[in-house]
């Protein structure tokens, strides 16, 4: 067997090295986090600080629930807007991403490029006009406003990940199905839709990660009433009267991450199928 290079060990064994240092980097938040949560009020202000909690407590949630009686409509209501803004975003970036890849008609590629031109803007500047939009139309201050919201802002990534995989499917097979009788509707739904299933899981799964974690819009058109998220009802409780309440925040910062996580850890392998086969053909 021959022997490796030095040169090649050495950069193997520094590649080692950055990784772990970048996970390390990357999950001390979030222990830190979880950490926090579990103290006790003295604890969490001590200097200096202890990584891990010297006598566990659940104290912080029983707190989080008095001071945010309403937490469990919070997340009902992210978990409404993430759900609705997932389900429509999928099927009409689906349909329009299908059209694109697949249809015969002129000025294609310059319509796909145009639906990014809402991620050429900052959202500070997207978020006034479209609250005034909104509330024009009746739907300021409801969650139905936010899916809408939500929808113009991830619909592009969804619009141009779709299409790149629905690019990748062969045209002979799409062809086959047409010379045995199958409409357009027909082989969409029965041999694209199938084909294209890890892509949709990546869409999927992006598009209710970034709604549930969304702030600024959530706060703008939703506000702070009884249809406020769980993203604003948090950023309640660090302006509370009182003074910021960390440990509260860090409660209810663990318990909104846990559907997130549950779901990157049972969808992952999706994630990475979705984006690696999308990025064969653009």
């Amino acid at each position: 067997m021959p022997a490796i290079p030095q040169s090649r060990r050495a950069s193997k064994v520094s590649s080692g090295v950055l990784t772990v240092v970048l996970c390390c980097l990357s999950t001390f938040p979030l222990l830190w986090m979880v950490s926090t949560a579990f103290k006790p009020f003295d604890e969490i202000y001590q200097f200096p600080p202890s990584l891990l909690p010297h006598a566990p407590t659940l104290g912080q949630f029983e707190k989080l629930l008095g001071v945010s009686a309403d937490f469990g409509r919070m997340v009902v209501n992210s978990t409404i807007v993430s759900v609705a803004t997932t389900v429509i975003t999928m099927v009409l970036a689906a349909m329009a991403g299908y059209g694109l890849a697949k249809g015969r008609f002129g000025g294609r590629r310059l319509l796909l490029k145009s639906t990014l031109l809402a991620y050429v803007f900052p959202p500070i500047m997207l978020v006034v006009p479209l609250f005034g939009v909104l509330a024009d139309l009746g739907y300021a201050n409801t969650r139905s406003g936010l899916v809408v919201a939500y929808m113009i802002i991830t619909f592009p990534f969804a619009l141009w990940l779709l299409t790149s995989y629905f690019a990748t499917l062969p045209n002979e097979l799409i062809e086959a199905a047409r010379i045995d009788g199958a409409s357009n509707l027909r082989v969409f739904w029965s041999i694209a839709m199938p084909l294209t299933r890890p892509g949709l899981a990546a869409v999927a799964i992006f598009t209710f990660i970034n709604t549930w974690n969304e702030f600024l819009f959530a706060f703008v058109i939703a506000g702070g009433g009884e249809n406020r998220t769980v993203s604003v009802g948090l950023s309640t409780i660090l302006r509370g009267a009182e003074g910021a309440e960390y440990g509260v925040l860090m409660a209810g910062s663990t318990l909104a991450m846990i559907p997130i996580i549950v779901l990157f850890v049972f969808a992952q392998k999706h994630i990475v199928a979705g984006l690696t086969g999308g990025a064969v053909k653009g």
